[in-house]
């Protein structure tokens, strides 16, 4: 998935989903994965499998599955000695799921609900890279040299832990809640930041990563204080 301004390549059809189940398979990282290889472009069931590593039967399964969600239809039947081939290709180019149609019972919960997966899917694998490259770390608690507080990884009581240099792996997760800006900074960082994620998002590299950015005022400290 890439970040909030990108546009669709092809507007063409729009569809506002509003039917519960519909809007629970899009919303699911699973499902959009599932629905990928459709969205917007007319494929069969074998081209579909080959583009996503899976069986044939697997897919087919699926796809009968979206169609009942008309999420998926079939654009063209292609004749052939044998069995027809079908192609298939997604309701919408652009699919809108309104909140209410989430079944969430707040915004937040429905954004805690849609980010749980790539927390967890991040957290894993930094957990990994650090298991794989220290053989042990713990948690450093201290003032730095500008009287902040510090919550750091770290290999022992006197030093961090630290994947930036060039053999350890290209692994991150650092959180700050001690930045005192302006809101001009706030939002030139903002678009820094932004910037950044799409200008790598574009590149075709070998190594699937996943990154998460995240930036917000702290108008309340609801929902506790902890630290990554």
């Amino acid at each position: 998935m890439t970040a909030g301004d990108e546009r669709p390549a092809h507007p063409g059809r729009i569809v506002v989903v509003r039917d519960p189940a519909a809007a629970r398979w899009l919303l699911r990282p699973s499902g959009l994965r599932q629905i990928e290889p459709f969205l917007g472009v007319d494929r069969s069931v074998g081209e579909a499998a080959s583009e996503t590593g899976e069986l044939p039967n697997t897919v087919l399964r699926r796809v009968k599955r979206l169609q009942q969600l008309e999420l998926i239809e079939v654009v063209e039947t292609v004749a052939r000695a044998g069995r027809s081939i079908h192609r298939y290709r997604t309701t919408a180019d652009v699919f809108f799921i309104p909140f209410e149609a989430t079944g969430a019972e707040s915004l937040e919960s429905a954004l805690a609900e849609r980010d749980a997966y790539h927390e967890r899917l991040l957290r894993s694998n930094v957990v990994r890279a650090r298991s794989e490259t220290m053989e042990s770390w713990g948690t450093r608690i201290y003032r730095d040299a500008r009287g902040r507080l510090q919550v750091q990884t770290a290999i022992s009581p006197a030093a961090n832990a630290t994947l930036l240099d060039a053999d350890m792996p290209a692994a991150l997760s650092a959180w700050r809640d001690q930045l005192y800006l302006d809101f001009e900074d706030a939002k030139a960082l903002q678009r820094e930041l932004f910037d950044i994620v799409l200008r790598y998002g574009r590149r075709r590299g070998a190594q699937r990563y996943v990154v998460h950015v995240g930036l917000a005022a702290i108008m309340s400290e609801r929902g506790g204080s902890g630290r990554d």
